[in-house]
């Protein structure tokens, strides 16, 4: 008996060992039929078994398995795929799309995964390959020209410029119009500083705070669109939001992923300078002057190109590594990443380094315990722009002088008078601003199923940061404030927390009804703190520091800001088969910016979607999914409140002395803050949409189409109150907008041949938005921190007019059009300023074409801007200055109108002089309004992955290789830098400071190389 007991052990352990000894590790990649891209998350399985592996972000796998195993390839949306093992080493797959399931998951609220199906409201979705293909180190910039509805507006070209983007066109006549940006399931900070240390945004344009996400860690970008999508949100996704998903461990075993990108950029454009007229004044040679009014170039004689010499070829360089894996319980990815970008402009960068970690793991089979942990440290170098006394002032420039020229033997700025404007050069070099941030977004998560039917899950997550500012103007500067040096600098703390409980049922009744309810509670909490000192006029002229002047030279103030959000919603959905879906949500918020009477309000939604194809096959009507595959329609109506700014319902106080108070005793009236409002009660929005999702040819084409309106009412807005009332500002209930718009996105897999496809996405969008109403008689809301050149035009919200209008001076006219003139026959300039052209485009369009060839990829995406005007105010200071080439004509005129004082047509022939085109011209801001539109091509990038066979023999699971060209294309009627412009950065609220083209630096073109590694 223990001998047949021993031969049977030993047969088994024969068996056993031989069967370890056939055991191999197999590779692949697995693809998309459709467009041929890599399927990140593909579950690999071995048939009866638990063993598995996820792919990574190239699509690519590992896993043991015998010889004699199968594998099951599955994921989300496609059909599942099998390959028995044999002799085979490395399996490559393409899965093909399901077009009965065409399930795609999005992530809405919380982190919560829907189904796009029966969704009753319009999402779009932008995956890792799209962000990384555009090579924006801004996440912001990533998204320009890919989703319908959006419009994203950059700064300048200076490195670490913000960006500005809205969401179907805006909703606050004088607030916040950009979306919530949320990371993994809670909010985080995206504010752009309007001022710091005292400089204003025209000067200083500061960076917008999502440029701390690393677009290497992103997995993909949900935009939810109307309030309906984002009404779980509550209040602060009133403009929309941006839900961004970061990577998560896949792959198995420990996987390590390095990627490189090495850049260099050029100025793209520059304004046409004139070169016929040199240095002088009144039309005489005058080495003092600092204008171009001067006599003519004699033949032969030296003309500087200083606007052109003054820049230089940027260089950057991105590096980023990870490591990721999984097990059955436990997954994880970490990343490091740097990032180092030149500017165009000397002494001018910024750099950014971040280190991330996103771990989650199973306890049992009920609980899955989570969190990741984000570090994010940006340094930023930059240089005053926006004024004469900034970078640009190489506009105004004499190019008759050579601007490099700038230092006196002794090492003073050498000018050619003490009222003139500091030299660029010497600016670059004296006047730094920088700026510091360390920030920290941590989250912690639960996930508890205790039956099948029920889920309960809690998300704790803060986002902190501080922040440290300097500016410094080093002594022998021409700015009459600072001639003997100044410093500002700014500390802070900011910090959003933010804690959510969702309790999740769900039911199904009679096998056909799928029912779910969520329930959930969310409490904001967020705070800021701002410490900013300032002195002027150093004891050490070598020495820039606060401590290097006297007591009396010094100020310090601080500013405290905290606001408190507390909210329950709900969430509920029911479905027929998967054909039929209604969703009601409701959310009541309470929030501590407003009266405690009126800080509590409730808002609904209700959406519903039918699966058309579906109910058709249901009903025996449609045999095949051949030429219709899929039809869905959807509509949506919901409403969404908003608070107040925090501190506004209350006058603050200051405890020194100003122009506005009879007291100087005490505290008194704060004259730099509004005028507090006590009885401020919640705006709302209401909005409608209604929208289908067609497919066709076997899912090879698709087709969104989406029209929507919106009406936002009772208006908390910012509006000037009389200087008696012991301030400038109020806020005040008052006033609606209307937006109506439609969007049409279309995709389609043209050629899907196995060697070669060619993939083609289009979106279109076009948004109205149109002021209805405002507070008593006021027929416009002016902006004043969009204010340029010389403050000849702001930004300003019309009534019944365009709400991103543009507010700026004319000639006087008479009701006949007809021009009334002056005495001495010159054109008047009218007192007060009107309404000279409306900044919002027509419509919006991109295209992105992707071919592949088999390792070979080709993608390129062209961005189209149809009408949108743009104030042209650097061509406003090239005429001030005299280099603008509409000062050529400098002869006489007879100005067609009529002379005001007699009504008689004018004959006088006046001569265009200097007076005149710098205290009349200058002022005719109809000149200065061009068409903003464009054809861009945004980026073209060319892609190459290695081989599997040549990758075996080097032991590497994945090797790329990318070319990108970043806007190697302008069309444009446009005469200045370039119409994508944004005059005081994404800082300025409202109908904001898009379209106003002041003295930044210019946009870039630039060329990116670089190499994806995975082992």
């Amino acid at each position: 008996m223990k001998k047949n007991l021993l031969m049977c052990f030993l047969s088994i352990l024969i068996l056993a060992t031989h069967a370890y000894a056939q055991e191999v590790t197999v590779t692949g990649q697995v693809t998309s039929a459709e467009d041929g891209l890599p399927l990140p998350g593909v579950s690999v399985k071995i048939k009866g078994s638990n063993v598995f592996d996820l792919t990574n972000q190239n699509g690519m796998y590992s896993i043991k398995a015998g010889q004699e195993s199968v594998l099951i390839f599955n994921y989300i949306g496609s059909l599942p795929e099998e390959r028995k093992v044999g002799s085979l080493r490395v399996i490559n797959v393409q899965l093909k799309a399901d077009s009965k399931v065409l399930n795609e998951v999005v992530v809405t609220a919380f982190g919560v995964k829907q189904e796009v199906r029966g969704l009753g409201f319009s999402t779009q979705s932008v995956k890792a390959k799209e962000i990384v293909d555009s090579k924006q180190p801004n996440l912001v910039n990533a998204l320009q020209g890919k989703v319908a509805g959006v419009q994203i507006t950059n700064s300048s070209g200076s490195a670490g410029a913000s960006s500005n983007i809205m969401i179907r066109g805006g909703s606050s006549l004088s607030g916040n119009n950009q979306p919530l940006f949320v990371v993994d399931g809670i909010p985080v900070d995206n504010t752009t500083p309007l001022s710091q240390g005292g400089l204003g945004a025209g000067t200083a344009p500061a960076s917008n705070r999502a440029i701390d996400i690393n677009p290497d860690d992103i997995e993909s970008i949900t935009i939810l669109k109307g309030p309906a999508a984002a009404a779980l949100y509550g209040i602060r996704a009133a403009s929309g939001a941006i839900v961004v998903t970061t990577k998560k461990g896949s792959g198995g075993s420990a996987r390590v992923n390095y990627q490189n990108t090495f850049s260099l950029d050029n100025v793209n454009r520059l304004p046409t300078l004139q070169d016929k007229y040199k240095q002088g004044d009144q039309g005489v040679y005058n080495t003092t002057a600092s204008d171009s009014w001067g006599p003519a170039f004699a033949p032969g004689e030296q003309i500087y190109d200083n606007l052109g010499n003054f820049f230089s070829t940027a260089f950057a360089q991105n590096h980023d590594i990870s490591v990721s894996g999984s097990s059955e319980q436990t997954r994880y990815f970490t990343s490091a990443s740097l990032l180092d970008q030149g500017s165009i402009v000397d002494n001018s960068d910024f750099k950014r380094k971040s280190f991330r970690l996103n771990a989650d793991t199973k306890i049992g089979e009920k609980l899955t315990v989570g969190g990741s942990a984000n570090y994010v440290r940006t340094d930023r170098s930059y240089v005053p722009q926006g004024s004469a006394n900034g970078v640009m002032g190489a506009l105004y420039w004499p190019r008759n002088e050579d601007m490099k020229n700038y230092l006196n033997p002794n090492g003073t700025q050498r000018v050619f008078n003490v009222a003139d404007n500091d030299n660029p050069y010497w600016t670059i070099q004296n006047k730094p601003i920088i700026n510091n941030i360390n920030r920290v977004i941590a989250i912690g998560n639960i996930d508890y199923n205790p039956y099948s039917f029920l889920n309960i899950s809690y998300r704790l997550g803060t986002d902190y940061y501080s922040e440290n500012f300097k500016s410094i103007t080093m002594p022998g500067t021409l700015e009459s404030t600072a001639v003997r040096g100044a410093i500002a600098q700014t500390s802070g703390d900011n910090q959003i927390t933010t804690s959510t409980i969702i309790v999740t049922g769900k039911k199904t009744i009679a096998k056909d009804f799928k029912l779910s309810l969520a329930l959930g509670q969310n409490l904001e909490s967020a705070s800021n703190r701002n410490t900013t000192s300032s002195a002027v006029r150093f004891i050490d002229p070598t020495f820039p520091s606060i401590n290097n002047t006297v007591a009396a030279d010094r100020t310090v103030s601080e500013r405290l800001y905290r606001r408190r959000i507390f909210g329950l919603f709900g969430d509920f959905t029911a479905d027929w088969k998967g054909m039929a879906y209604i969703n009601l949500r409701a959310r009541n918020d309470w929030s501590s910016t407003l009266p405690v009477t009126d800080n509590s309000f409730f808002y609904p939604s209700v959406s519903g979607a039918l699966i058309i194809t579906d109910i058709l096959r249901e009903w025996g009507l449609k045999p095949n999914d051949n030429t219709f595959s899929y039809g869905k329609i959807r509509a949506a109506y919901s409403e969404v409140g908003k608070d107040a700014p925090a501190h506004v319902t209350t006058t603050s106080l200051a405890s020194v002395t100003n122009t506005f108070t009879i007291n100087p005793r005490g505290f008194i009236t704060n004259a730099n803050n509004p005028f507090g409002n006590p009885t401020l009660v919640p705006e709302f929005t209401k909005a409608f949409e209604i929208g289908t999702d067609l497919r066709f040819l076997k899912n090879r084409i698709g087709i969104d189409v989406t029209y929507y309106n919106s009406k936002s009412s009772n208006q908390i807005l910012a509006t000037r109150v009389p200087p008696s009332s012991g301030a400038f500002l109020t806020y005040l209930n008052g006033g609606s907008i209307k937006n109506e718009g439609v969007e049409f996105v279309f995709n389609a897999q043209a050629i899907t041949n196995p060697n070669f496809k060619w993939s083609v996405d289009l979106n279109f969008a076009k948004n109205t938005s149109i002021v209805k109403g405002l507070p008593g008689t006021l027929d416009r809301i002016e902006l004043s921190d969009a204010w340029v050149s010389a403050n000849a035009a702001q930004g300003a919200a019309f009534l019944n007019g365009s709400l991103f209008g543009i507010n700026g001076n004319v000639w006087k006219r008479n009701s006949g059009g007809q021009l009334l003139l002056a005495n001495n026959g010159y054109p008047q300039v009218q007192t007060a300023l009107t309404n000279i052209g409306d900044r919002n485009p027509d419509f919006t369009t991109g295209i992105t074409n992707t071919f592949t060839y088999k390792k070979l990829s080709f993608a390129f995406m062209v961005d189209v801007r149809v009408g949108g005007k743009v104030y042209n105010a650097t061509e406003n200071s090239l005429v001030r200055s005299g280099l603008s080439t509409k000062t050529l004509d400098r002869g006489t005129k007879v100005f067609d109108g009529v002379i005001e004082s007699t009504g008689v047509k004018n004959t006088i022939a006046v001569p265009l002089n200097q007076n005149y085109y710098q205290t009349i011209y200058a002022n005719h801001g109809y000149d200065f309004v061009e068409d903003g539109g464009w054809y861009r091509l945004r980026y073209a990038t060319l892609n190459y992955k290695m081989p599997a066979k040549l990758l075996e023999k080097i032991k590497v699971k994945g090797l790329d290789f990318t070319v990108t060209g970043r806007n190697l294309l302008l069309i444009t009627n446009y005469s200045g830098v370039d119409p994508e412009v944004s005059g005081s950065g994404a800082g300025v609220g409202g109908s904001g400071s898009f379209g106003f083209d002041n003295l930044g630096i210019p946009a870039t073109r630039g060329v990116d190389f670089g190499l994806r590694l995975t082992l």
